[in-house]
């Protein structure tokens, strides 16, 4: 029976999860950040959070506009870091949760 909630609760926390992605860039412009930042902050968000060991995560990164486009250069520094961390938070309070996955 726990098992079965503890499966549930990752699989609530994955939706959630996705949910969030897609709407990164959308908050950020809702918060009066300039287009580019924002998209920068989505990309740099998904990279950090794959970085960090998100399983449904997919890194991006618009090479042309890293290497070009201020704006998009910050919001991707800002957004991997921040994600980063938050996944890397996530990742060890899920394994201190649950040692014995890490034993198999």
């Amino acid at each position: 029976m726990l098992g079965r909630r503890r499966g549930r609760l990752a699989v609530s926390v994955a939706v959630l999860a996705l949910g969030a992605c897609g709407s990164v860039e959308q908050t950020m412009l809702e918060r009066g950040h300039p287009p580019a930042y924002a998209a920068g902050f989505a990309d740099g968000c998904a990279s950090g959070k794959k970085a960090a060991g998100g399983f449904f995560a997919e890194g991006r990164q618009d090479a042309s506009r890293y290497g070009s486009d201020e704006q998009y250069i910050e919001g991707w520094n800002a957004g991997f870091a921040r994600c980063h961390a938050e996944m890397a938070d996530m990742v060890l309070h899920a394994r201190l949760r649950n040692p014995s996955r890490d034993n198999n």
